[in-house]
């Protein structure tokens, strides 16, 4: 773990220099350079054209020709990758593909971006190295080479679903969806991205010069992904505590988690299990227990850690955390965990009106009733339907809660998404966020999606970001 770890840093560091040395020339000047290809005199990517060859990723087609409209092919597109990169791929071999010669002069490349998880083939055999790579094709190896990288794409501008995004493959959407709210691509005369076409040479050099710009820049925090921590700061305090919270905000996050259930008088308590045996030095099921039984127990035995600092915690109040919510400016993402009743749901909503922060929640929720009720209780709210997997029926219930002025998004398990996945919830403009990721790599491969948000135990920006 440690190796790698010291690995991936060693390819940001190497990524923010490449970058940062394609920036400096990323502006237009008149080169010495220019004047050696003659076919792009007036072209529209003359400036990226040569920036691009100045870096040492393209070469001319002669000593006097770039041939900036010609096609570019898969095994082009692939060397031009591994040439950004930096590395010595001298080494790299793989049997992999059927069409790719050992002695081609691609075949390093091609077996470098498959052994990086750049690419795959077209099929299982053939890598395809004199097709064309369409604009989709190209989205998706780009998303794959930012991720192989470990660069959280930044999130410029909303992401966009294109006239023609019917025409893309299930598994490219959320790539061009992707790189066009970083943006790195464009469409053509911005209402369609053309999926299957394919991509010129000039087309090729502006995405790698708008790529290194923005690995060249630190990403602000209006260009980040949402973080949500879960159940509190809970990898250094009692999950759904207030010490948990409170370390939370201390640590940056705006968006807290957390869960709730009614005790046998009815008082609203943050819980995760329906009982209290894992997170507390006694045991019982909530719903039996009052809330002056609940509080001689002490919360701060969770899963054998060691949070001896915190003993002595108490559970908390739904009303505490509404008010800590309002006092911290803290947006919560309210799971309601088991079925409850309209009139249960609606003690929820009055407490959190009480605080103010009925309009800066998110209510989320397995139960598609409980999210009804509330819809029904506050239609303005917003709403999130959790899954482990999802399905048409997932994809429905979302629908049904949508009104004309409420959000609703889908929460997945990380485990489970595919690309068909996000591109169905794109083609029906449902939000996505997933959960929960605590791998550095794979927060940084589920940053660069559509997803809306990631729920964490304990990742902070400065962990995904540069």
């Amino acid at each position: 773990m440690m190796e790698r770890s010291v690995a991936m840093k060693r390819k940001r560091m190497l990524a923010l220099i490449l970058a940062a040395g394609i920036l400096c020339t990323c502006f237009p000047a008149k080169h010495a350079q220019a004047a050696r290809f003659k076919d792009i005199s007036g072209h529209w990517a003359h400036d990226y054209i040569i920036q691009a060859t100045d870096r040492g990723f393209f070469s001319g087609t002669s000593s006097t020709t770039f041939s900036p409209d010609k096609m570019m092919t898969r095994a082009m597109f692939v060397s031009v990758l591994a040439s950004y990169s930096g590395e010595n791929i001298s080494g790299y071999t793989t049997n992999k593909f059927q069409d790719v010669p050992k002695d081609a002069w691609y075949a390093h490349a091609v077996a470098w971006a498959y052994r990086m998880g750049v690419t795959s083939g077209v099929t299982g055999t053939k890598f395809g190295p004199n097709e064309r790579i369409s604009r989709e094709q190209l989205a998706v190896l780009m998303i794959r080479f930012a991720n192989y990288q470990q660069f959280v794409l930044p999130r410029v501008r909303e992401g966009k679903l294109f006239a023609d995004s019917g025409k893309c493959s299930e598994y490219a959407l959320d790539s061009v969806y992707t790189l066009y709210r970083a943006g790195i691509v464009n469409g053509i005369n911005n209402s369609n991205y053309n999926p299957k076409g394919g991509t010129t040479r000039a087309e090729a050099a502006v995405i790698l010069c708008q790529y290194a710009n923005a690995a060249a820049k630190k990403t602000s925090s209006s260009e980040r992904i949402p973080l949500i921590s879960h159940r509190g700061y809970s990898s250094g305090a009692p999950e759904n505590t207030m010490p948990a919270f409170t370390l939370a905000v201390q640590r940056g996050y705006q968006l807290i988690e957390t869960d709730v259930m009614f005790t046998r008088d009815g008082v609203p308590v943050l819980i995760h299990d329906s009982n209290i045996d894992r997170t507390s030095n006694g045991s019982g099921k909530v719903s039996d227990m009052t809330y002056a039984q609940l509080k001689t127990y002490d919360f701060s035995y969770v899963d054998g850690k060691d949070f001896s600092a915190y003993r002595g915690t108490r559970i908390p109040t739904f009303e505490e955390f509404a008010a800590f919510c309002a006092k911290n400016n803290v947006h919560p993402f309210i799971e309601l965990k088991v079925q409850m009743t309209e009139a249960q749901i609606h003690k929820l909503t009055d407490i959190a009106t009480k605080y103010g922060i009925q309009y800066q929640s998110t209510w989320i929720s397995f139960n598609y009733g409980n999210l009804k009720y509330v819809k029904s209780s506050h239609p303005q709210s917003s709403l999130c339907l959790l899954t482990d997997r999802i399905s048409s029926r997932e994809l429905s219930y979302a629908a049904q809660l949508k009104n004309t002025v409420n959000t609703v998004c889908l929460g997945a398990n990380e485990m489970y998404l595919k690309p068909a996945d996000r591109a169905r919830c794109l083609s029906k403009r449902i939000p996505l966020g997933v959960w929960t990721v605590n791998d550095v790599p794979w927060a940084v491969t589920q940053a660069n999606t559509c997803a809306q948000y990631i729920t964490t135990d304990g990742l902070t920006w400065g962990n995904l970001y540069r």
